[in-house]
């Protein structure tokens, strides 16, 4: 009985300890907070870098579905929480948006949170309806100018919307907003040609582009993508300046200490070199991120800025708040 109870004790340790290795040794389960619907991009994207890392911690790492608000509902709890490294948010370029097209929020986004890397950087595709009558931007471009303020695009949060406005900037045309709470919703309408297009990223319209659901009309990148390889980009079409610099970033709560923040880089570095996960995230149409808390947080900061700027020259406004 004793050498039953010692091997049992054995292998529950070998379910519950950090693996070797390891930088970051939570002491109960991690929390990751998704500000948005599961199913999207950025929920594929955290649910497999949690079994990953809960693998590498000996803890399990708890996906959390947030939503609300493009994300404030989500990212207010995080800011919130003890900086422990207990509690995590994983967000996309949104969050540095948010304060200049969402009013007053219930946190500060230059302060209460302390980003630690990035996991991925997503390709970023113009989607349209089975029913539109144009094949690829260009094309669009001519629909839209010959009936301008007819033609809709769906946005799920401000970072989607932003691709629209700018599109409509850059090629001087009249777009209508539809906005979403989340992308599973306007891609469902999408397909019933209840909206003409949309801006997503590839991880989340892939399926639907490969039946045939819904057109592919760009992609806001510097290169073409190799899931798309006919597919041409925004700027071979013509209309520059919408080069995607999309991320799924990770963030702790402000006030988390350095060496937690480096600790839990370090364990994302280790998950982006098993070749399994580049594979993965290639399927999904996204390139691995990596970078240290440093070079994202100045990242951040200096996105903060431009999106202030970007969003003023297109005359977009806080919503107000009573």
């Amino acid at each position: 009985m004793k050498h039953i109870l010692a091997a049992m004790s054995l292998a529950l340790a070998a379910t519950t300890s950090p693996a070797a290795g390891a930088n970051f040794h939570p002491t109960k389960p991690v929390t990751l907070i998704v500000p948005y619907t599961a199913g999207g991009g950025t929920d594929v994207v955290g649910r497999l870098f949690a079994k990953e890392l809960g693998e590498m911690w000996g803890q399990p790492v708890l996906v959390e579905n947030r939503t609300g608000a493009s994300g404030t509902i989500g990212a207010g709890f995080v800011a919130k929480a003890a900086p422990d490294g207990h509690t995590l948010l994983l967000s996309v370029a949104s969050i540095a948006i948010n304060p200049y097209v969402l009013g007053k929020l219930p946190y500060n986004t230059k302060t209460d949170f302390t980003p630690i890397t990035v996991l991925a950087k997503p390709v970023v595709v113009m989607v349209g309806s089975p029913g539109l009558k144009a094949t690829d931007i260009r094309s669009f471009v001519a629909l839209a100018k010959k009936e301008p303020g007819v033609y809709t695009f769906a946005s799920s949060e401000p970072s989607t919307r932003l691709y629209g406005e700018r599109l409509a900037d850059e090629a001087q045309i009249k777009l209508v907003n539809i906005p979403y709470k989340g992308a599973q919703q306007w891609l469902g309408d999408i397909m019933g040609n209840l909206v003409d297009t949309g801006f997503g990223s590839i991880t989340s319209v892939l399926p639907m582009m490969k039946d045939g659901r819904m057109k592919v009309l760009g992609i806001a990148a510097a290169r073409r993508s190799e899931l798309l390889p006919n597919v041409p980009t925004f700027s071979e079409q013509g209309v520059t300046g919408l080069d995607s610099r999309s991320w799924y970033g990770l963030f702790g709560p402000g006030r988390l200490p350095a060496a937690t923040a480096a600790a839990i880089h370090a364990d994302v570095a280790t998950v982006l070199a098993k070749p399994a996960i580049q594979a993965r995230l290639a399927e999904l149409g996204a390139e691995p991120g990596g970078e240290a808390p440093e070079a994202f947080a100045q990242r951040f900061q200096r996105e903060l800025v431009e999106y202030g700027e970007l969003t003023r020259k297109l005359g977009i406004q806080a919503e107000r708040t009573p």
